[in-house]
């Protein structure tokens, strides 16, 4: 009888690049890149284009155009000044577009910057986000360095403390302007203003224990390394494309 009723009424099977709701639901899904690397824009939206998730491109700022205006006493990395203009362009662009909402509606957006690189588990990044505590103001789609181990919440989900890269992430509309006033200071780098701010606990900052958005290695020995949860390892993403494995001991808490 089982094996009847299977054969009349079968399992759908889930669809891989369903939509995800997570991104269907943000008032905007962005990219920042340069207008120099076009096919890198390109890039990023094929792969998201298989999810059914459109990118709207936002301007990458040359560094050249904006140099030595990070003033850091130690001097910030190349790179760093453009990308620190372009977070804030962005963000303010967002805000005159979309003013933050008033009573429970917290609408967000999805920005990601050209180099990413999805994972095969990309489809399943809404059962993680159902889990996520309704207060959260920034969440990391995956990919991040953490300089202090996040806390462990739960199987799905991880409380950054101390975390670098904004290659990928979720951000309510109504967290914009703490992070505007931050980044106008001019005194770090981008991501390390915002790894400060989840140090000091301004606003409230998660992940998930499996990554759903990587980076490209490129030019450096390694450009971001990836924490697993089931496994406690750190990721290196080498130029060449190899992906050395580290096991950290004794230093994330795993249950």
């Amino acid at each position: 009888m089982r094996r009847l009723i299977q054969s009349l009424f079968p399992t759908r099977r889930t669809d891989p690049f369903a939509p995800p709701r997570v991104l269907a639901g943000t008032f905007e899904n962005y990219c920042i890149s340069l207008p120099s690397q076009p096919e890198r824009l390109e890039e990023s939206r094929r792969q998201l284009a298989r999810y059914g998730v459109e990118l709207k491109r936002a301007e990458g700022v040359p560094s050249a155009e904006v140099r030595n205006r990070i003033t850091r006493e130690d001097g910030a990395p190349e790179g760093a000044h453009g990308s620190l203009q372009a977070f804030l362009n962005l963000f303010r662009h967002i805000l005159e577009t979309r003013p933050a909402a008033r009573g429970s509606e917290r609408p967000y957006v999805a920005i990601f910057e050209d180099d990413i690189v999805l994972l095969e588990n990309f489809g399943k990044i809404d059962a993680y986000l159902a889990r996520v505590p309704e207060d959260w103001d920034f969440v990391s789609l995956g990919g991040s360095f953490h300089q202090t181990p996040p806390e462990i919440l739960n199987e799905f989900i991880i409380r950054h403390r101390c975390s670098f890269n904004l290659h990928a992430q979720l951000i309510r509309i109504d967290f914009l302007p703490r992070l505007i006033e931050r980044l106008e200071t001019r005194a770090f780098e981008v991501d390390v203003m915002t790894a400060t701010m989840q140090e000091q606990g301004v606003g409230n900052w998660y992940g998930f224990t499996s990554d759903f958005v990587w980076q490209h290695a490129r030019s450096a020995f390694y450009s971001v390394s990836l924490w697993e949860h089931q496994l406690g390892l750190y990721h290196f993403a080498k130029a060449n494309g190899v992906v050395d494995r580290f096991l950290i001991k004794n230093v994330l808490q795993l249950p």
